[in-house]
């Protein structure tokens, strides 16, 4: 869908679901989500102006972990997947929400609900966690957490599908100390298939027509840990489609690659920084495709990478804005990317009392990288 605005949703308490409109330069409310307190990354639009929301918990939120519990074998996993499964338990399930940008004008106070048509449950006790559309087939694709089940939603009867889970290993390959590792996006491509990693780190495709999922042979770069007593694996982060069928992916170990489907070639383009974790992606309307790196415990840093692959990574460091006397804001975290149609990078702190930060590509770094006035 081709939007004047940009569109997203918020974390917290209370999710809220808002859009910038570039013509005033201001975010506006578009209404509290009903019973909501998270979306991650779960918004996708159609043709027609229709905006679908995944909802769930806070998925930011740190969760409570049990101090003393019995020692044996592996009985810190066997905790952990208690405590998250119990973060869960009172929750009644993430559900999927139709907004209409038909609303879009209309004045919202602070305390208005947002104007959603609750089209029904997904899965009891587990949130929405990564979504995506088939436009031709009017059906969402998506994966729960905690217990990683694997569904399609009918947008046409609003019935839900649900396949079941889609690892078969309970995964904490971190870097976060109290998350599962679960696969955090989805790209439905043209044939209907729908892109994503699964055990192992290794890519599948799940097929509409037999309703089962491909294995192909390929793996996402990342760091891989076996043992006697632990398997670890990265999960895919972000996909993004770009120019001659290319899909440009994230890893929850940071690295940047892209694959050719058609040739069954994964190339790795190495990782931005050495922290892991690639937090938000998008490509620019001037193809360099823009993300945002770092783990929860140090600020996130901005990167671009040129598609043509002849300029690698270009580190344009943390993100702040001065706007003396009047304002200045320097952020540490950040958890959504998005591109508007005039090429503005929109970047969605989630530190508590967030912003929306926008970065217009075409600016040029200081020689060297450093300023001069400013060489730390």
């Amino acid at each position: 869908m081709k939007s004047k605005y940009v569109y997203g949703a918020t974390s917290g308490k209370q999710s809220y679901l808002f859009l910038f409109d570039k013509y005033i330069n201001k975010v506006r409310p578009l209404g509290k989500i009903p019973n909501t307190s998270g979306v991650y990354h779960t918004m996708v639009s159609d043709k027609d102006g229709n905006i679908y929301i995944g909802t769930g918990l806070n998925l930011l939120d740190e969760i409570p972990l049990t101090r003393d519990f019995p020692g044996g074998h592996r009985q810190i996993e066997t905790q952990l997947w208690k405590d998250i499964l119990n973060y869960h338990s009172g929750f009644n399930g993430g559900r999927i929400l139709k907004y209409s940008t038909k609303n879009d004008e209309k004045v919202f106070l602070p305390n208005d609900n947002a104007v959603v048509e609750d089209l029904g449950m997904v899965q009891a006790k587990n949130s929405i966690y990564a979504l995506t559309i088939d436009k031709t087939r009017n059906s969402l694709y998506g994966i729960t957490y905690p217990e990683a089940h694997f569904f399609k939603f009918d947008l046409k009867t609003n019935k839900t599908v649900d396949y079941g889970e889609m690892l078969d290993t309970l995964v904490y390959s971190g870097p976060e100390h109290s998350w599962r590792s679960v696969p955090r996006a989805l790209l439905c491509l043209k044939d209907g298939k729908v892109l994503t990693a699964g055990n192992d780190g290794l890519i599948v495709l799940f097929n509409p027509d037999t309703e089962k999922f491909e294995k192909t042979d390929l793996r996402i770069p990342g760091e891989y840990w076996e043992s006697w007593n632990y398997i670890g694996y990265p999960v895919v982060e972000q996909l993004v489609e770009g120019e001659d069928n290319m899909i440009y992916w994230s890893t929850s170990d940071g690295f940047i690659f892209k694959l050719d489907l058609a040739n069954n070639t994964l190339i790795d383009l190495g990782k931005p920084r050495l922290a892991r974790r690639v937090r938000g992606m998008a490509l620019g309307r001037d193809n360099n495709l823009y993300m945002v790196c770092g783990e929860l415990g140090q600020p996130c840093k901005l990167f671009s990478y040129n598609t043509n692959g002849l300029e690698g990574f270009k580190n344009w460091s943390y993100l702040s804005v001065d706007r003396s006397p009047y304002y200045e804001k320097r952020a540490y975290q950040f958890d959504a990317m998005a591109v508007s149609d005039d090429g503005s990078v929109f970047i969605g702190e989630s530190d508590r009392r967030g912003k929306l930060f926008i970065f217009i590509p075409g600016a040029q770094i200081f020689k060297g990288g450093l300023n001069i006035k400013n060489p730390r």
